[in-house]
Parts: structure tokens; C-alpha cells; sequence
């Protein structure tokens, strides 16, 4: 009967860790793999694998950095492979439906174009660089950062800093503007 109860609230702790966690995860995973289909995937076998494992580690304290980490490594094993079309990018590249009259045509375009040319810029980041610039950019700490990729947060620091560098200098911005 204690087993069942200890039980139960251990999945109520896993549950609520989950739900806690869930956006950030596939917002990175996404900033990742320009693919939200791709990382919505990738972030589900992440959970799959660390849950699996709930035994072995204490995933309410532990769980953020295993989880930042293992999306980081999935996505770059996601790069190293052949990618193959799928039906969900060519939805997505389609686009959706959009009430044009309700938006300013020149802001339009303005967006397009900045979303275009801050993926071209993202895309020329390291993976690491990539993922240090998204944690940092959801308010991670230098040091939550730095577990997650498992590295030191001076390194972490630096990534970020890399980071920045580099898309200022592809956007053609100047980088106190940019930080």
C-alpha cells in the first residue's frame, strides 16, 4: 500500500516536472533544428529515454540540464544525418492563412526579410554556439548553461558571447546594440 502511494506521488512529481519543463525544451529543440515537427520528435524521445530512466536519476533536480543536454545531442545527431522531406516541413513551408488587410505590407515584408536573414545568421553558428546563444535567451544563467552543455560557465560565456559576435557581424549590427 506504501508502495502504491510512494508510487503515485512519484508520478505526480514526474507529471508536474514534465508539464515545468515542456515549452523551453521545444522551443530550444526548435531553435535547433529549424523544424518543429522535427524537434517536437526529438523532444518526446529525449523525455522517453530520461523517464525510462527515473529510477537512476532524480529528474525533479537533475532533470533540466539531462534533458537540456540530451535535446543538444539529438539535435546534433539530427544534423549529421541525411534529412529526408517530409509532408510536416512542406505544411509549413506553405504557410498558413493570414488576414493580409490587417497587417501594413512594408512591416510585411520588413519581418520577412529579418526572419530570413536571422536564420541564414543562426545557421552559421555552431550547434554549441546555438544552443548557448537559445538557453541565454530564455534566461538561463551562465551556469545553467554550462551544466547543460556540460561544459565550465566561463566557456558557456563564451559561446554566448561567440554568438552574439558572429550574428552581429552577419547582420551588420553593431554589437552594443545587439547585447
Amino acid at each position: 500500500m506504501a508502495d502504491e502511494s510512494a508510487s503515485a506521488a512519484s508520478a505526480k512529481e514526474m507529471d508536474a516536472w514534465v508539464l515545468a519543463t515542456l515549452p523551453r525544451a521545444l522551443a530550444f529543440a526548435t531553435s535547433l533544428v529549424d523544424n518543429s515537427a522535427v524537434a517536437d520528435d526529438l523532444v518526446h524521445d529525449c523525455y522517453c529515454r530520461l523517464l525510462s530512466k527515473s529510477e537512476v536519476y532524480d529528474l525533479p533536480r537533475d532533470g533540466t540540464k539531462l534533458l537540456y543536454r540530451a535535446i543538444t545531442n539529438a539535435c546534433i545527431n539530427y544534423a549529421r544525418k541525411r534529412r529526408f522531406l517530409s509532408l510536416d516541413a512542406l505544411a509549413e513551408q506553405s504557410g498558413t492563412l493570414v488576414d493580409r488587410k490587417a497587417e501594413d505590407p512594408c512591416q510585411i515584408v520588413i519581418q520577412r526579410e529579418f526572419t530570413q536573414d536571422m536564420e541564414s545568421a543562426m545557421r552559421q553558428l555552431t550547434i554549441p554556439q546555438r544552443a548557448a546563444l537559445e538557453l541565454k535567451s530564455l534566461g538561463h544563467s551562465l551556469q545553467e548553461i554550462a551544466e547543460a552543455l556540460e561544459t565550465t560557465p566561463t566557456n558557456a560565456g563564451v559561446l554566448v558571447h561567440r554568438a552574439r559576435q558572429t550574428l552581429a557581424r552577419v547582420l551588420q549590427l553593431d554589437e552594443e546594440k545587439f547585447a
